[in-house]
């Protein structure tokens, strides 16, 4: 995570409920966004139907919230068919397939619309209208 959203954690904490309501909305949109793109970029290019070809199907999202806070966690279910095939993200090349970087690559990609996401719920909430 950036420094940028570990100091935005650190100014959240404490907000008014409304707040977070409007923050939790911000992060299951971002969480479902990342789970949608991991899974478009772990699709494994084989035709073996084994748990290699399952991996992108085991990949979820849960929202918790731990001490008051609000967290999506993202990745594969180890109980499901192709969870245990998570070591293909970063793989060195031993089981004959290169890194997918999958999961890296859609966190990357949604973080700059998960911070606007963070800000027009803030702004919201507030009493402001994103225009």
């Amino acid at each position: 995570m950036s420094d940028d959203l570990l100091s935005l954690e650190a100014d959240l904490r404490g907000s008014p409920d409304k707040v977070n309501r409007n923050v939790k909305k911000a992060v299951e949109v971002t969480a479902r966004k990342v789970k949608d793109d991991w899974r478009d970029g772990a699709e494994v290019g084989i035709s073996d139907p084994g748990f290699a070809k399952r991996y992108a199907s085991s990949i979820f999202y849960d929202i918790n919230f731990p001490g008051g806070a609000i967290e999506a966690e993202i990745g594969p279910e180890l109980g499901r068919p192709g969870g245990s095939a998570g070591f293909l993200e970063d793989a060195p090349g031993d089981v004959h397939a290169a890194p997918q970087h999958a999961g890296r690559d859609a966190l990357e990609a949604n973080e700059d619309d998960f911070a606007l996401g963070i800000e027009i719920a803030v702004f919201e909430a507030l009493g402001g209208e994103w225009s």
